[in-house]
């Protein structure tokens, strides 16, 4: 299953938006209160029968709805309409096929707790689809991964729940080579990781490599209590991922890999993610990324990109934060303002304030910055 467009009418700060989508991987980027978090909840709310109380109709109109095509099929009647009456939603009746999307949110902890091996949780479609707009949890990850280790060796799982694990114990090393899955503690069944500073527990770990296990390990857990009857491997899930902020918590280094890790994983799913990273956009191909903006009339549009076929691979960090994250600046205001003051002084010529106004601007600079022979050559024109 697979979205081809989504067409958003008066939902939030959003207008008139129509994004199409990709199969693989789709990266929604834009300033913040732009609609990107609005993308993803119409999306989620498609496939569940508790309407999300972050899906509201805007303000200024008297209704707000929003179509969906999937695999081709244009869903109209399931349209979500509001009320004008304080957002009242009318009744409808859309559940297509939801363990096939799987939600996280942008809160993912991974805090430490005393827990014990148990079953699977066990969700029919509508138990699911009701719990689908909460995104995952951390409750039942764990869980899930002590059981398959320690219950692995008695030889009831399925082909695929063995590849699955595989997959899962080899995320750490793949997200950080100096980390391993090392064993279940015993006495206390605590997930022990190998690392360059011996052996830890997993909640021992930094909150922006506990986010991305959340993200990684919760999908796999997420496929396999979805997928019974048959198990399916991970990497032919061909439902749909959705993730909000997915690069939050995670140092700059970390980001690029995690998207690449998410692919790779993933080969047969549809990922719609969102993010403020600009080393993710460098890392997507052309064609997996959308930008939003607002208009001159503060309307969310989609930003029309100049692309290569190599995407944003040769760009800089602040050219794809101005050009594509709607930046308008990214040097600081102390840095602007002691240039603007340089500039003045060269206009007047004022050899006084050019010179002590050129030592704070050579302080600030970074030592490797072509901007320091720039300034220094202006400052030759006034004799100095």
């Amino acid at each position: 299953m697979k979205i081809d467009w989504l067409n958003i009418t008066n939902i939030g700060g959003i207008r008139n938006l129509q994004l199409s989508f990709n199969p693989g991987l789709n990266l929604i980027c834009g300033m913040n209160g732009v609609g990107k978090t609005t993308v993803l909840e119409c999306i989620v709310n498609s496939f569940s029968h508790n309407l999300s109380g972050n899906v509201k109709r805007n303000s200024k109109s008297e209704y707000g709805e929003w179509e969906i095509s999937l695999d081709g099929k244009i869903l109209k009647p399931n349209v979500k309409k509001f009320s004008p009456l304080e957002n009242e939603h009318l009744p409808y009746n859309f559940v297509m096929d939801c363990k096939s999307v799987i939600y996280i949110k942008e809160k993912r902890a991974i805090d430490y707790k005393k827990i014990s091996i148990t079953g699977d949780d066990i969700l029919n479609e509508q138990s699911y689809s009701y719990q689908l707009i909460g995104g995952l949890t951390q409750d039942s990850i764990k869980t899930w991964f002590m059981n398959r280790i320690s219950l692995i060796h008695e030889g009831h799982f399925s082909e695929a729940e063995i590849f699955n694990l595989a997959i899962a114990k080899g995320i750490f090393n793949l997200l950080d080579e100096d980390v391993k899955y090392s064993h279940l503690a015993h006495d206390s069944l605590d997930i022990m990781l190998e690392t360059s500073r011996g052996n830890v527990y997993l909640e021992y770990l930094s909150s922006g490599f506990k986010s991305a296990l959340f993200i990684l390990l919760g999908i796999i857990k997420q496929i396999e209590f979805n997928f019974k009857e048959p198990n399916i491997k991970v990497t032919d899930f061909e439902g749909i991922i959705v993730i909000d902020e997915v690069d939050a918590h995670l140092h700059p280094r970390w980001q690029g890999v995690l998207v690449q890790v998410i692919k790779d994983t993933f080969k047969s799913a549809q990922i719609i993610a969102t993010t403020h990273s600009p080393h993710m956009i460098q890392e997507a191909e052309a064609d997996e990324i959308i930008a939003l903006t607002l208009d001159e009339s503060c309307n969310v549009t989609k930003l029309d990109l100049q692309k290569s076929e190599y995407g944003f691979k040769g760009w800089t960090i602040e050219e794809i934060l101005e050009d594509i994250m709607g930046m308008k600046e990214t040097r600081s205001n102390k840095y602007l303002e002691t240039k603007k003051h340089f500039e003045e002084a060269l206009e007047k010529g004022n050899i006084l304030q050019a010179r002590e106004t050129y030592e704070v601007l050579l302080k600030m600079l970074h030592h490797r910055s072509p901007m320091r022979k720039i300034y220094e050559l202006q400052l030759g024109t006034l004799g100095e």
